[in-house]
């Protein structure tokens, strides 16, 4: 947290983000071996790769080189490649025979057998041999470069993590809590975990405290500072799909963080790490720093009641009822507090972020910003701007239920007249006529679960919806689904039939083969139960209040079936112009980018595929038609389509065809992907093609992803903020989407956001200065705040704004973790939310770009959606192109066998071919040492 400035008069925003100086490293030192190290190293590494290093399964051995160093060392240490040959880093001295032992015992379980055992000697002696010496600092990187294997910010954060893990962390009632440093540079409460309730098992689940430190997007300032954020991690009771083991002896100076490889359902510890640390441990004068790992994975080593030594992390998809996440706003207040007045090198260092002042963005209505669905009135205008002529909606439902619910709400939204009957197989108008409405009974079962094809089940919905359509309609259409995400199933080859054979997915693409958008609707859950599982009877309260909170669900999810049906459409009103107030409206393109590099698909124990992992590349414009209350035009652009398009047509032409966007026959230059290459290539295309194939020419925002897009575009990170691509740059669209248009044909700036707390700081609240002069610290802020240099006398084009989760907000039943930790509380059930945040920083690409302008619009475009009465993690364009993708029928899901998909095959090819047929194949490129070392 800094003091807040007097000589600024507005509200100053509360950070935990600090700044660093070259001091706070401390000694490094470097322990550099002969030459012939490198020969070795390279030996070591095609042993490894020959043996089992193309094993999908089965980590990279740096990993637990990196693990037994630091164990042992009990401080930081790397091993890395640096000015053409290796060196040992460490932040304290480490004996001759300790870098023996480490070295020769790691090789051995790297490459087992004489091979091995003669790299490991060789290697280990030329590292017991090395002389010590002071690191060099190297620079930060240059413009165009990677920043993420820089040591220097790697040592920031273990040094903040060790003043932290020097606290101790009072409690209103009970011993204070100490964090364990880990050698993965997190902090865990070991020792101190959090218990549930026991469930009817008897089972007792805990929480592990941790605290994380990172390193923040330093935007336009480009100096370097560390973030702070805490979890709570679930501590997994069985082995299945655990990634990470912690380890530790009492009075360990480390807790060592353990990686396991193999399929989830019969995990094992690194082999290289367990192999090294067993030997190390067994030696008297590492015993203390080095833990002995367990023979085996046995479920029992992962105790029910009493946590340790062995705390396996469960994975993120494992759910418990009864057991709560979060720590809430109270415990984030309390580091910052810590920091503030026991870390005296951090204390007071966090960024400069002031009000920007005469912008209201309020996260709930008022009067510039609008919720609801669409207004029965403004429809018309709305399917105007987005080129629809007459919506038809079909109705394809199966139960009486789900009929009923799904009429009530389009008699409440769309007023189809007092007259209305919903006869089944008769359309009938509502909105003014400019929306027909048919009910139409799925009784061939399209929708239904079972085997049937996405080819069977468009056959038919053709004919189910064929005496409805006209050339001038456009069709969107609601669709029961029974699917319960939640269901339980008696065996795990059950619940993967049900998922293989659930009709939603083919049915979609059906439909989007067919040229219609559709929306789902689920049917509703069983009813509340009268009595409790042992027989007695609920109270009638409770019940009742039960019955209301079920009946309010269902119908809040069919009216939102509604808005997303006009919006899937592209129809929006005037609440994205009304949302600007007193800001200018100006006749800007918004075009959101999203890019998803997708997972390689893996085999466990199967060799690695040399096929690169493919993309998805979405785009979504949009623009005012007219003043603040007239409404926004949306387009859309996919490679799959190859041309901008309204946003229905686009949106079922992307959901028609298969997601993933081969990368293979696009050459990367220097140390550019195949997918970046893809990616820079498409996007590039499709902002040519925005200039004639768009509606209106007009200058352009762009709007991307910085967490995802840092890899594709040079210029979006934070070294190369504020300068020309330098003289290496392959090609120009490299460097910013649309660089390489001519200079006066380029986009005006493109925003990159970011909603990673880790690289932007847990927000604590805010300083206001109250009526008497003084200043006061507010625990809650939903305010715009713009980055400042530290005497407030220049601003940059860098935004925060800071967002109360709306759980929080509803009132004091979701405010857990207001007042106390969960240290301190007697129950671990409910959830504590704290603040999130979004941060925008402007990268003006054309002189006459108004950059405040610019990040002002688009707090005001993520605060106001198109559909959602809550404030999004991202701007409007943005969230857009992300939800083309997300929606997708198979968006992270296995897709049909192409013998089963209809005869579309060859059409996307040719316009796979047509958008990279200036590409070659790649070249297979060796890996250099340099690679082999920094994979970390």
């Amino acid at each position: 947290m800094s003091r807040p400035l007097d000589s600024v008069a507005r509200k100053q925003a509360r950070l935990l983000q600090f700044r660093t100086a070259p001091a706070d490293l401390g000694e490094v030192i470097a322990y550099r071996p002969d030459a012939p190290v490198m020969d070795l190293a390279m030996e070591l590494s095609r042993e490894y790769k020959r043996n089992v290093g193309t094993g999908l399964d089965v980590q990279p051995p740096y990993r637990a080189l990196e693990c037994v160093l630091r164990a042992a060392a009990g401080t930081w240490a790397r091993w890395q490649w640096n000015d053409g040959c290796y060196e040992l880093l460490c932040a304290a001295p480490i004996s001759a025979e300790d870098r023996r032992d480490v070295f020769r015992y790691w090789a051995e379980a790297v490459v087992p057998g004489p091979d091995g055992q003669r790299i490991g000697e060789q290697l280990a002696e030329l590292l017991a041999r090395a002389e010590p010496r002071s690191a060099i600092l190297p620079p930060p990187p240059s413009a165009g470069k990677r920043s993420r294997a820089w040591w220097p910010g790697e040592l920031a954060r273990w040094r903040l993590a060790e003043e932290l893990a020097t606290l101790e962390w009072p409690r209103n009632n009970g011993a204070p809590v100490r964090f364990a440093l880990c050698t993965d540079g997190r902090l865990a409460a070991i020792g101190h975990e959090l218990p549930a309730e026991p469930d009817r098992k008897g089972t007792v689940r805990h929480l592990l405290p941790r605290i994380t430190i990172g390193t923040a997007a330093s935007g336009h300032s480009r100096r370097h500072a560390l973030t702070v954020n805490a979890t709570t991690t679930l501590l997994a009771t069985s082995w299945k799909g655990v990634a990470t083991v912690l380890l530790a002896n009492p009075d360990q100076p480390l807790v060592v963080a353990a990686a396991t490889d193999g399929p989830p359902w019969k995990r094992r510890l690194n082999v290289p790490a367990v192999a090294a640390s067993r030997r190390l441990a067994a030696l008297p004068r590492l015993s203390a720093n080095v833990p002995p790992f367990p023979e085996h994975l046995a479920d029992d080593a992962l105790a029910d009641t009493a946590p340790g030594p062995v705390w396996a992390v469960a994975p993120a998809s494992v759910r418990t009822p009864g057991l709560g996440r979060g720590h809430g706003m109270e415990f984030f207040r309390r580091i910052e507090e810590a920091i503030d007045t026991r870390c005296e090198k951090y204390s007071h260092r966090s960024p400069v972020f002031i009000e920007v002042p005469g912008i209201k963005v309020p996260p709930t209505e008022s009067g510039s910003r609008v919720s609801g669905p669409i207004p029965l009135e403004r429809i018309p205008a709305a399917l105007d701007a987005a080129g629809v002529s007459t919506l038809l909606v079909p109705v394809l439902w199966s139960t009486d239920e789900v009929r009923a619910r799904v009429k009530a709400a389009i008699a409440a939204q769309w007023g189809p007249g007092e007259d209305w009957k919903a006869a089944d197989g008769v359309a009938e108008p509502a909105a003014g006529g400019r929306i027909e409405v048919v009910f139409l009974h799925d009784k061939a079962g399209a929708l239904g679960h079972g085997p049937r094809t996405s080819a069977e089940r468009e056959r038919d919905l053709a004919q189910m919806l064929a005496p409805h359509t006209r050339e001038d309609t456009l069709v969107a259409a609601i669709c029961e689904t029974d699917w319960d995400p939640e269901r339980w199933y008696p065996t795990i080859e059950a619940r993967e039939k049900a998922e293989a054979e659930d009709g939603k997915w083919p049915s979609k693409q059906a439909l989007a083969r067919l040229a219609v958008t559709s929306q789902y609707i689920k049917q509703a859950p069983p009813p509340v139960p009268t009595h409790t599982r042992e027989g007695k009877p609920y109270n009638e309260k409770y019940r009742a209040k039960k019955v209301a909170s079920r009946q309010s669900g269902l119908d809040s999810s069919t009216a939102n079936v509604l808005r997303e049906i006009l919006s899937g459409v592209g129809a929006t009103d005037h609440r994205l112009g009304a949302a600007f107030g007193k800001l200018p409206l100006e006749n800007w393109w918004h075009i959101g980018i999203h890019v998803r590099r997708h997972a390689q698909r893996r085999t466990p124990g199967k060799r690695r595929t040399t096929e690169p992992a493919p993309i998805t590349a979405t785009l979504t414009a949009m623009r005012p038609t007219g003043g603040k209350d007239s409404p926004w035009q949306i387009w859309a652009y996919s490679p799959q389509a190859g041309r901008w398009q309204p946003h229905s047509p686009a949106t079922t032409a992307l959901h028609a065809a298969d997601l993933a966007w081969d990368v293979s026959g696009y050459r990367a230059a220097a140390d550019e992907t195949p997918q970046a290459r893809a990616a820079a290539d498409i996007v590039e295309q499709a902002l040519i093609a925005a200039r004639t194939q768009l509606p209106a020419p007009a200058p352009a925002v762009l709007y991307v992803d910085g967490d995802a897009a840092e890899y594709i575009w040079a210029g979006l990170t934070d070294e190369a903020l504020g300068q020309d691509p330098p003289p290496g740059m392959p090609r120009p669209a490299s460097w910013l989407p649309g660089h390489s248009l001519p200079r006066a044909q380029r986009p005006l700036a493109t925003v990159r956001v970011i909603g990673d707390l880790e690289r932007i700081g847990r927000p604590t609240g805010a300083h206001m200065r109250t009526s008497d002069g003084t200043w006061r610290a507010t625990n809650t802020t939903n305010s715009l705040f713009q980055l400042a240099t530290d005497d407030g006398t220049r601003t940059y084009p860098d935004f925060l704004l800071i967002n109360v989760p709306r759980t929080w907000a509803a009132g004091p039943a979701g405010r857990f973790g207001k007042d106390e930790t969960r240290f301190d509380s007697g129950s671990q059930s409910k959830n504590g939310y704290a603040h999130t945040a979004t941060r925008f920083t402007v990268i003006a690409q054309r002189p006459n770009a108004d950059c405040d302008l610019i990040g002002a619009v688009a707090a005001v475009l993520t605060n106001q959606g198109i559909t959602s009465d809550v404030r999004q993690r991202t701007t409007t364009p943005l969230h857009l192109a992300r939800r083309m993708d997300s929606t997708h029928p198979y968006y992270r899901r296995t897709t049909e066998s192409t013998e089963d998909a209809p005869d579309t095959a060859e059409d996307r090819n040719t316009a796979q071919e047509q958008a990279c047929n200036q590409a070659h194949p790649d070249e297979e490129a060796l890996e250099a040492p340099s690679d082999i070392a920094d994979r970390r």
